[in-house]
């Protein structure tokens, strides 16, 4: 028996497979600067072009390939290395948890394999898309997701192969650092966040002088408790002064 696939009930998977690549070009050119400036760093490293290729893919985040990176080229042990990393990427469960509605009902395989795409640029572009759900925010997070992925992979591996070609940059060292500050500075908007990220500045590198390797992690568990405890503040403070 010959069964036919009804062509308007294809329509939404394909709009909604439209509107991914779609936003995955509205990221394109900044994912890609981004990309080249880490496979530029990661050329300059001793951790080999091999892994920086593979990393981006497999990794999928541009702040913690960075930081698993820098820390390697530092000489920081495995523990403080996946310890920064997981710290760096702590936020990607508080977009899983935002996410999860719509990964609920979904089949088994895209709920494990779906959740390696929650980066910041797919979690604020599955956001301006409320109307995807079901099998239309299937195809949507598929087609965003793996877009993206190649995106990212083209410029990180486009920096490794022009790398070796630059002539000696001996600031080359402060790429890492300029690229944690560009990825910072748009997110510092209140009180919270900039405690937390002069707390963060301060101790990290303090951590990183007297012990080698740990400068990430220290950082960003001070950063985290300052904020905490200052956006706590603020809070209770504008509560008490709308109760006046």
């Amino acid at each position: 028996m010959t069964t036919f696939t009804n062509p308007a009930s294809a329509r939404p998977a394909v709009a909604a497979r439209r509107d991914g690549i779609r936003d995955a070009l509205d990221v394109a050119p900044a994912l890609l600067v981004y990309g080249v400036t880490l496979g530029v760093l990661i050329g300059s490293t001793v951790t080999g072009d091999g892994a920086g290729l593979l990393g981006a893919p497999l990794i999928y985040a541009g702040s913690a390939q960075l930081t698993a990176t820098t820390m390697f080229q530092q000489g920081a042990g495995l523990v403080a290395i996946v310890g920064s990393v997981v710290a760096v990427n702590a936020r990607l469960m508080v977009y899983g948890a935002a996410l999860a509605p719509r990964f609920a009902g979904q089949p088994r395989w895209f709920r494990l394999a779906g959740v390696h795409f929650i980066i910041d640029q797919t979690y604020l572009a599955a956001l301006r898309r409320p109307d995807h759900r079901g099998r239309e925010f299937r195809e949507y997070w598929l087609a965003v997701g793996f877009a993206v992925m190649a995106v990212w992979s083209a410029g990180v591996g486009l920096g490794v192969l022009i790398g070796p070609r630059l002539p000696d940059l001996p600031h080359l060292s402060l790429a890492g650092v300029a690229l944690f500050i560009a990825m910072l500075v748009r997110r510092v908007q209140d009180a919270a966040g900039k405690a937390a990220a002069a707390v963060a500045a301060a101790v990290g590198p303090l951590s990183a002088a007297a012990m080698p390797g740990i400068g990430v992690l220290a950082g960003t568990a001070a950063g985290i408790v300052a904020g905490t405890i200052v956006g706590k503040f603020v809070g209770e403070f504008t509560g008490k002064k709308r109760r006046r």
